[in-house]
């Protein structure tokens, strides 16, 4: 069973959204919040949350970030009416889990929901468009090509959620070897700290799999 927050601050919508998780085998609604406040007073983990953009105290992907802190396992996707690139992309540097626009059709909906639960990436109709055409023009993404295969290995790992000393065990490397390669590539990417190179990373499609729904 897959346990959904809803965060929105439309009534309609969250009525909506509500009746449609409810009706869906393998989905329970365990809380349908309307503020950034309401959020962060669930108790009951979930699994994955859909949070609107623009709430009333705050913003729906700083929300996302703090929810998958307190929740690691957490797959948070947004679900709004803007398809703008740069929130598209700002959600995937903040490690969220999906960008969904609210005209999608129900069954969309709840295909996002079971896919983001399964750690697949989500990227809605339009939002996908989106995300391609702000990576293609984020200079800073272009350093991605400075890294060699080893690099990008790490990074993806990295992006994934692992620990230094997670990643070492799992390409077989020295926890101090990996550390190590990780600075040489802080210098490669021209950033200053790990969380900026994950970012990145998000930004340039590393560490997800990604599920885009077909046209109709």
């Amino acid at each position: 069973m897959t346990r959904v927050l809803l965060v929105d601050d439309h009534p309609i919508v969250l009525s909506g959204l509500s009746a449609l998780i409810e009706s869906e085998a393998g989905l329970e609604l365990v809380a349908a919040a309307r503020t950034v406040a309401e959020a962060l007073a669930i108790v009951t983990e979930p699994d994955v949350a859909l949070v609107d953009l623009g709430l009333p105290d705050g913003d729906g992907i700083e929300l996302g970030g703090t929810l998958k802190r307190t929740w690691p396992r957490l797959r948070v996707v947004v679900f709004t009416m803007d398809a703008n690139d740069q929130a598209v992309i700002r959600s995937l540097a903040a490690g969220l889990d999906g960008y969904l626009l609210k005209d999608s059709d129900p069954e969309d909906v709840l295909t996002a929901i079971h896919t983001a639960a399964r750690g697949v990436l989500v990227l809605g109709r339009g939002a996908s468009d989106a995300v391609v055409t702000a990576a293609a023009s984020a200079p800073r993404t272009e350093a991605l090509s400075a890294l060699d295969a080893r690099d990008l290995e790490i990074l993806t790992l990295l992006v994934r959620g692992l620990s230094t000393s997670q990643v070492a065990a799992h390409l077989f490397l020295a926890p101090k070897t990996v550390r190590n390669r990780i600075s040489e590539m802080l210098t490669k990417l021209g950033v200053s700290s790990r969380d900026e190179a994950t970012a990145l990373g998000r930004a340039g499609g590393l560490g997800h799999q990604v599920h885009t729904p077909p046209d109709r």
